[in-house]
């Protein structure tokens, strides 16, 4: 059985680029730590693992279609408040949340922020859109809307 290699930790990933000569080599050495995929391939992804169709998830991140088939679609890029919908719509886990916004490259949830704390707790309490809304309503901060 082939052991996994273990990826390498972002602070690594700084420290050997920074000690690295040719970006080529780099890039190939460390290719299975780079991710490659599309947030629309990533989002499909979700969407099959999570048995739940485009429709659906449209439905549940209570999102306009016209603009979620463009994201789901690739044909426009998503906001980060539209990617927390839909992680929220198709029942995304905290990690699978993180590593959307990752791909994505919209900043991950962080604990330390208040809205940001609110949304991780409605994520990991499988919340609706509606009922984070209100959630975050109550706190006093920004709307996902």
């Amino acid at each position: 059985m082939a052991v996994k290699k273990k990826s390498a930790s972002t602070e690594e990933l700084f420290q050997l680029l920074q000690n690295t000569q040719q970006l080529e080599e780099f890039l190939t050495a460390h290719e299975e730590d780079l991710p490659s995929i599309s947030t629309p391939a990533y989002l499909q992804q979700m969407l099959t693992q999570h048995d739940i169709s485009k429709q659906s998830a449209l439905e549940a991140a209570n999102l306009n279609y016209s603009l979620g088939y463009q994201i789901l679609n690739g044909y426009r890029n998503p906001s980060r408040n539209a990617l927390i919908r839909l992680a929220l719509g198709i029942g995304l886990t905290l990690n699978e949340t993180q590593r959307l916004l990752k791909i994505a490259q919209r900043g991950e949830l962080y604990p330390k922020n208040r809205r940001d704390a609110a949304l991780i707790y409605c994520i990991q309490h499988q919340t609706n859109v509606i009922d984070a809304e209100i959630l975050l309503e109550q706190i006093g901060e920004k709307l996902l809307g």
